[in-house]
């Protein structure tokens, strides 16, 4: 008898094939690019792939691969190359609201920041505020607690969390670049 374990195996290897196929035959067109990398949309499919020239996003990209219900706070990723591109879900953009929330956190983060001389994270910072709203201050804990599984030294300090890097994903905050 065939489980329903492998048939969700087998269903995602034939996504991921097909999906590698097409990014093969160039069936992809540009969705955005930062100062590491780019992202582009695989026509037709509800997942992106990104080409990453930054080794420590890649290194996380290869530990949350295909463990999303063990990272929430990380868009899923499918799959990685070994090298420098990964696969993961397509995401939507954030409301209005919720990014002005983060873009607000993170100015009042800069100046906690400076104040304490740079060597603190977000999470240090959210210790000491209670102007979050619920949503976000949620968000934020249940990504120190991913964080902290990672188990990468000092990652904390090196996130790059801002709003262009948090989007929507069935309804949940994630990132989609850190």
């Amino acid at each position: 008898m065939i489980r329903l374990k492998t048939l969700l195996f087998e269903l995602a290897d034939t996504e991921i094939k097909r999906c590698l196929d097409k990014i093969k035959n160039n069936d992809f067109q540009l969705l955005g690019a930062g100062d590491n990398g780019r992202v582009y949309e695989i026509n037709g499919e509800d997942k992106v792939f990104k080409i990453t020239k930054e080794r420590d996003e890649y290194q996380v990209a290869k530990r949350i691969v295909n463990r999303y219900s063990d990272f929430t706070t990380f868009i899923p990723v499918y799959y990685v190359n070994g090298t420098d591109m990964y696969i993961m879900a397509n995401a939507e953009q954030l409301s209005s609201s919720i990014r002005r929330e983060i873009d607000s956190f993170m100015k009042d983060f800069a100046v906690y920041a400076r104040q304490e001389g740079g060597e603190v994270s977000i999470f240090d910072f959210m210790q000491q505020t209670d102007s979050v709203n619920s949503q976000l201050d949620n968000f934020l804990t249940a990504l120190e607690t991913d964080i902290k599984k990672l188990n990468i030294p000092e990652f904390e300090l090196d996130l790059d969390f801002r709003s262009d890097n948090v989007m929507q994903w069935n309804g949940k905050l994630v990132m989609v670049d850190w």
